[in-house]
């Protein structure tokens, strides 16, 4: 057994994204969420896209924006079902611009922006939660959810078999490497431990998933608008790795992740005690 403590999050963390390309990977989500919503409930979606742009467009009124920085030209990208919605498609990317908030032009590369790391967080998760708020908003709290898992699980599917892992993915390769990404933009506070050589488990202590959200005062739709996906039958499905949740930092003081290699286990393994979890770490550090 192994504990190493990350004392990563910083919410001024810099770091260099191509702002159009950037948005093309969200942009094609979105699409591909309209494609499963026009699919399950095709008589809903134009009501919907009026109460999101409407959810959109008051986020922004009370945002102050930085003048210039998201008249640069938008890359002229296909989406099937999201260019049916111009008006949604641009203001989508003004959220975005004005949510990442671009501090300077790299001198490395002239189409990369400097931006925090916090603030690429929020541009793409405060998206996602006004389209989660929007579903419950208009068909009530259990339907509205309930409607956004069937999309959600739909998409991962979709994903995970666009998007697989590798065959020869070893866990404990694939985590020095998400430490690195996490670490790089500044994204959380957390103790990591190595149970074997084929699982580990964290305690996440802050985290921009909820550092994003939290000023909503809505735990249970910031949950379901960035954990929640990961908690889904669906995610696992299809993967090598695994995961397994207990509880976030949307409602709680800290979020725990246990992830196993499924080749080596015929059942999932038990999940590392509460108790274990909240102590691990405790005199180490890094």
């Amino acid at each position: 057994m192994k504990i190493k403590n990350y004392k990563c999050y910083n919410a001024k963390k810099e770091f260099e994204i191509e702002p159009n390309e950037w948005m093309q990977g969200h942009f094609g989500r979105l699409d591909l969420g309209l494609k499963y919503l026009t699919e399950f409930k095709p008589n809903f979606i134009e009501k919907y896209i009026q109460h999101l742009k409407k959810r959109i467009e008051n986020a922004l009124n009370i945002i102050k924006k930085k003048e210039g920085f998201y008249d640069f030209p938008a890359k002229e990208e296909k989406y099937e079902f999201l260019d049916k919605y111009p008006e949604l498609r641009e203001l989508t990317r003004v959220f975005f611009l004005t949510h990442l908030n671009p501090l300077k032009k790299s001198t490395k590369d002239p189409k990369k922006y400097i931006v925090y790391g916090l603030n690429e967080s929020k541009a793409f998760r405060r998206i996602s939660y006004h389209r989660v708020k929007s579903f419950v908003e208009m068909l009530g709290k259990e339907d509205g959810i309930e409607l956004h898992t069937k999309i959600l699980s739909a998409m991962i599917k979709e994903l995970t078999k666009k998007y697989p892992q590798q065959d020869d993915i070893k866990i404990l390769e694939s985590r020095e490497k998400a430490h690195k990404s996490w670490c790089g933009i500044g994204m959380a506070d957390f103790t990591y431990c190595i149970l074997d050589d084929q699982s580990v488990v964290y305690r996440f202590d802050s985290c921009f998933a909820h550092e994003a959200l939290k000023d909503f005062n809505d735990p249970d739709i910031a949950y379901y608008a960035s954990c929640y996906g990961a908690d889904l039958p669906a995610f696992n499905e299809g993967r090598i790795i695994h995961l397994r949740r207990t509880r976030t930092l949307h409602h709680y003081d800290y979020c725990d992740e246990f992830y196993w290699d499924s080749r080596e286990f015929k059942e999932p393994p038990e999940q590392p005690s509460i108790e274990f979890i909240e102590k691990m770490g405790k005199e180490e550090t890094k």
